[in-house]
Order: C-alpha cells, then sequence, then structure tokens
C-alpha cells in the first residue's frame, strides 16, 4: 500500500477514534489550555508573590519571573510534546486490546510503514504542539526561526512517549498507571535550573534535558546553544529508534 493512501487511511481512523474518546481528546487540547492560563497566570503570579513577600523572599532571593524559562521549559518543551505521545500511545493500545496490530501484521501494510506513520504523525503535531505552546505563553522572547528549531527538537518527545506507552503497557489500565510515572519525568528539568554547569549535565542522561538545556542557552544569548540542540536531536532519535525496536521485538512475540 502507497504511504499516501495508507496516512489517510489511518489518519481517518485516528481522528475518529480521538473525537469519541473523551480522555483522548482532554489530552489533546489540554496543553493548550494550559498555554492560556500561564500566558495570564504567570505574570500575575509573580506580581503577587513578589508583593506579598513570598518570592523572592529572605532565605531564597529568586522571584517566580527568575524561573519562567524553567517553568516554560517542562510545560511547552516537555510536556506540551509528550502529551501528543500519550494520545497517540493510547491509540496503540486500543489496537493492541482490539488486535488490530495483530490483524495488520498480515495484510498488505508493511509493519516498517506502520511505524513510520505511528512515529512520524505525533512527532509533527508535537512540533506544531510545542510552538504554539510556546508562542501562547510568551513571557520570554525569542526570535521565531529560534522556537521553531528548538520547538523541532522537542517535538522528539512525542514519539518516545508514544512508543513508551505502546511498549510497557499492556492495555490502557496499565497505560493510566504510566502516566503518573511520565509526569514525574520532567522533575529533572527543574532541579537542572538550580544548578550551574557543569552540574547540569548530570542530567544529560535524559535525552530531553539537551533541548531544555538549548533553549536556556538561546535565552542567554549563547551561541553554542544550536549545538547542544543538535546534541538532543540526536540522542532522542536513538532513544525513539531503541523504543521502536523493543516494540517490534514485543509484537513479533505476541505473534509467535
Amino acid at each position: 500500500m502507497q504511504m499516501t493512501q495508507l496516512v489517510r487511511k489511518l489518519s481517518q481512523n485516528d481522528v475518529k477514534l480521538i473525537g469519541r474518546d473523551s480522555f483522548l481528546m482532554t489530552m489533546a487540547l489540554y496543553v493548550f489550555f494550559l498555554a492560556m492560563i500561564l500566558r495570564f497566570l504567570l505574570p500575575w503570579g509573580s506580581d503577587y508573590l513578589a508583593e506579598n513577600g513570598i518570592l523572592p523572599n529572605e532565605s531564597f532571593d529568586v522571584a517566580l519571573a527568575d524561573m519562567y524559562p524553567a517553568v516554560i521549559a517542562f510545560f511547552a518543551l516537555f510536556l506540551g510534546a509528550l502529551l501528543m505521545g500519550i494520545v497517540f500511545g493510547f491509540m496503540l493500545l486500543d489496537e493492541k486490546d482490539d488486535n488490530t496490530l495483530m490483524a495488520m501484521m498480515v495484510t498488505p501494510v508493511s509493519l516498517d510503514q506502520y511505524m513510520l506513520y505511528r512515529i512520524g504523525i505525533p512527532t509533527v503535531l508535537g512540533f506544531f504542539g510545542v510552538l504554539a505552546t510556546l508562542l501562547i505563553i510568551g513571557q520570554i522572547s525569542l526570535p521565531f526561526w529560534q522556537l521553531t528549531l528548538i520547538a523541532l527538537g522537542a517535538s522528539f518527545i512525542a514519539p518516545a512517549g508514544t512508543l513508551f506507552f505502546a511498549t510497557f503497557a499492556e492495555n490502557k489500565v496499565q497505560g493510566f498507571a504510566l502516566t503518573k510515572f511520565v509526569g514525574m519525568a520532567g522533575i529533572p528539568i527543574f532541579i537542572a535550573w538550580f544548578l550551574d554547569a557543569p552540574l547540569q549535565y548530570i542530567f544529560g542522561v535524559f535525552p530531553p534535558f539537551w533541548t531544555v538545556k538549548a533553549y536556556w542557552m538561546a535565552i542567554e544569548g549563547d551561541s553554542l546553544w544550536i549545538v547542544v540542540l543538535l546534541v538532543g536531536i540526536v540522542l532522542q532519535i536513538g532513544m525513539v529508534w531503541l523504543l521502536r525496536q523493543r516494540f517490534i521485538t514485543v509484537m513479533r512475540k505476541r505473534t509467535t
């Protein structure tokens, strides 16, 4: 089957699945609602905390506005892409529950074609989701071309999330349990923000960190941000490839 026909048929089916599943619809739209809230909540919260002597204070001389790069990195770069991955990850779990994947493996659709679609669509939607979230939240000014490249780097979190759920959850019940784990996976972003280099790079074992670090460096005007971003893209592609291989292995075991 030609790839264009495959994309058209699968995308039509995906739209139907998302439209009739309130959880998937909520996850798909949640990040945009959150971005709108943060656009207005962050400046209000910063002023409120400063006026009431909460942040900064005698013990912690950091205002909320100083932490915008960490907050935006978590909600836009990490969560913005991850939520797209969760949506498509749960769709894959639906297909596993219904044995759709098992049936597809004996159709003219090759597993490679199917995986290309299942990896490609979350990546594309993750890119637009991250970029839109960054633009909606605002608060930190960067040229559009820089935001575009940073959004591209962050977009690979989406297919990684999709494959993680599809590989390590047997059904949607286990998938819901895993959402708690993947949500906490972004905590290193906040920890790294309060560390100076080179201690920050301890979190380099977590591939999405590199995109976040590139974002922070771009804000600071460090010309090496693009190098760090490329490192992050390479590492995340490697992570996606490993998860893809693991998923294929799991699916082939189910057919034997």
